[in-house]
């Protein structure tokens, strides 16, 4: 296959231009909306958040989950599908009552976000609704009160960059709630190191290469089941990873936290498991590194895959020398930032391994860009 003829790889190669277009729009069209929402909850009208999406409009819903209830602002995160179909209220009309509800959708047209935005405009106490989408046209965005938009190039195959610039759009809304967005320049240099990062990534072809030739043939080119583990921010890159492994590569995967598969899953572990972990605190690493040291030591598996921003002392170096574990370090500091970085790492190791099995990367076998079924 001719790589460069291969549109989703064209589209991960343009998620710097992509994160550049959104975090511009973000400085100066979006930026009144997003200090909107931090007035109403500092004023007190919003007293709780509840963020909804489908797909991977949904998993990008775990970034400001993670953050925000670490300083005490109530999050919810609800598949919109679900919220539609099980949890949305049927008695009481003032259920959402001091509540902002965040709806994610790429097209703004997916079936379960028009249904969902139908039902919350027909009760008589109607939250704050905010809209994040690319389409400024879409139902999502004309029925809204507050709309961020992402501001790139339609995206035609798997996500990707879209994905990268919802992560971006809510890391800004979560920092801006708690008072470190717009008012302290580090945060906004932050994201600028973060984009030079990843454009310097996808545009040194020796890291590439090294992606490609050094870690996937050690790693295992055709994986059948990939299980993929963390802890805290790193959830988010878990639960997308595991998304994109089964659009991408067309095998399962499951992504579960580390303390949950150590009740269960760690029953399952053969000498053909693969697993990733990803690591991006110093808080987690000392947990995973325990986990890491049981697998070498106590339990056995096929090949481990360590993603971290992390400087292992001698312990874990040591236990890392272990011939079955792959060490990949990045230099992305902020737990809340590590995520953007992370997919972009595996969005070109699943790219591959699709390309091994035959598969043309990005396409859709039953699935749809835009899925109007309910």
């Amino acid at each position: 296959m001719n790589e460069t003829n291969n549109v989703f790889l064209s589209e991960i190669y343009s998620q710097p231009d992509a994160l550049k277009s959104t975090f511009e729009h973000i400085l100066s069209e979006s930026k009144p909306q997003f200090l909107q929402v931090k007035d109403f909850i500092k004023r007190g009208g919003i007293s709780k958040l509840i963020f909804t999406g489908m797909g991977s409009s949904y998993i990008a819903s775990y970034l400001p989950y993670y953050l925000l209830n670490q300083y005490g602002i109530t999050i919810e995160i609800r598949e919109a599908g679900e919220f539609l179909f099980n949890t949305f209220p049927k008695i009481r009309q003032d259920s959402f009552k001091d509540t902002g509800i965040v709806i994610i959708s790429q097209s703004g047209e997916s079936g379960e976000i028009r249904e969902l935005l139908k039902n919350i405009n027909d009760i008589d106490v109607k939250p704050l609704t905010i809209g994040i989408t690319n389409n400024p046209d879409s139902y999502l965005a004309y029925m809204t009160e507050l709309q961020i938009f992402m501001n790139i190039e339609k995206e035609a195959t798997v996500t990707s960059k879209t994905y990268l610039c919802t992560l971006l759009i809510l890391y800004v809304m979560a920092k801006t709630i708690i008072g470190e967005f717009f008012t302290e320049e580090e945060y906004i240099q932050e994201v600028w190191s973060l984009i030079k990062e990843i454009e310097e990534l996808l545009n040194n072809k020796q890291k590439i290469k090294y992606i490609w030739e050094k870690l996937l043939p050690k790693f295992g080119k055709k994986i059948e089941f990939l299980e993929i583990l963390s802890r805290g921010s790193s959830m988010v890159t878990a639960h997308q990873a595991a998304l994109n492994f089964k659009e991408i590569v067309r095998s399962y995967s499951e992504a579960t936290p580390i303390s949950t598969f150590r009740h269960g899953g760690i029953e399952c572990l053969n000498d053909k498991s693969n697993l990733i972990i990803l690591t991006s605190d110093a808080k987690n690493l000392e947990f995973n590194g325990n986990f890491i040291e049981k697998l070498t030591s106590e339990w056995t598996f096929g090949k481990l895959l360590h993603i971290t921003n992390q400087q292992l002392n001698n312990k874990l170096e040591k236990i890392h020398k272990n011939p079955k574990i792959i060490l990949y370090q990045h230099d992305i500091k902020d737990p809340f930032l590590a995520p953007l970085y992370e997919i972009v790492i595996l969005q070109l190791l699943f790219y591959k391994m699709a390309e091994e099995k035959g598969i043309v990367p990005g396409t859709f076998l039953y699935s749809h860009k835009i899925t109007r079924d309910l």
